[in-house]
């Protein structure tokens, strides 16, 4: 009587296929508007910076609010003129202060319609030692998150950037506002520059909240208020590299020269570009 050799162990009996492990996601790299001196609503000028950027190597661009404002009743369109450039538009930087309104919505959905892919929101630091009364890191927590259901509903998530209050005092306010604000509504953009002159640690809020981070500036200053080029500064970020390759993060890693406008530097790009690369490999 031949054999029978049951379906299972036929196959058990086969060669394992070969398995081959899948590399690491990259970190993608982008630069703000504000290295350039453009006026408020000059968006043939904000399609040229984005040349300029993809130029020089970075791939997508985060601009202020007031910059594409005026595209949203035509966001199709300048959609298509942003696309044609090859760069991302990574969002425009909007502060809490004036996102209270109806009009957010607004902001939310045309925004979401140009293709950004978040609305960075800025807030006010509650304290600059780092001192702040629970109430008060409870209510900005309520109106991050209402300001997240209102870029939820429209088609666009919102990432709060700090300055430098939120990482004062071992990065008390930063660390409250993860703690008290859901994952499900608000990301964070961290300014890692800012969090240093504030006297916190930006790879800390990295290695403990990485999947709650998007992006990242990284800029760097001698004293408090002088912006140089990254690698010539007070400080340098190499922490935070270890601390993203430690996590395996891989967000937007964006070059932001003119932080301060005094400092709006745009040949300072190039050599940011090669410090990015240097320090954090991609």
């Amino acid at each position: 009587m031949p054999l029978e050799i049951s379906r299972r162990l036929f196959l058990a009996s086969l060669p394992l296929p070969l398995v081959v492990s899948a590399a690491p996601a990259a970190s993608s790299v982008g630069c703000q508007e504000n290295a350039w001196t453009l006026k408020a609503g000059d968006f043939a000028g904000l399609l040229d910076v984005f040349r300029k950027a993809k130029d020089l190597g970075y791939i997508g661009v985060e601009c202020n609010v007031r910059f594409v404002q005026d595209q949203f009743s035509r966001a199709a369109e300048a959609r298509k003129e942003i696309d044609a450039t090859g760069v991302r538009f990574i969002g425009p930087h909007c502060s809490m202060a004036t996102s209270r309104t109806d009009a957010f919505a607004q902001t939310a959905a045309g925004a979401a319609a140009m293709g950004a892919l978040r609305i960075v929101m800025s807030g006010t630091g509650l304290s600059p030692e780092g001192n702040f009364e629970a109430a008060a890191l409870k209510a900005k927590a309520v109106e991050l998150e209402r300001l997240g259901r209102v870029c939820q509903q429209n088609g666009i998530r919102v990432a709060y950037h700090n300055h430098n209050p939120e990482f004062a005092n071992h990065n008390a306010e930063i660390d409250g506002l993860a703690k008290s604000t859901s994952a499900e509504l608000v990301d964070f953009l961290m300014d890692a520059g800012h969090a240093h002159l504030g006297g916190g640690s930006p790879a800390e809020f990295m290695s403990r909240n990485s999947k709650r981070i998007f992006g990242c500036h990284v800029k760097t200053f001698h004293g408090k208020d002088e912006q140089k080029p990254l690698g010539e500064g007070d400080f340098g970020f190499e922490d935070l590299a270890a601390a993203m390759k430690q996590t395996g993060w891989a967000g937007w890693i964006i070059s932001e020269e003119g932080g301060n406008p005094r400092y709006a530097n745009s040949a300072a790009l190039g050599p940011d570009r090669q410090y990015i690369r240097r320090i954090f490999g991609v």
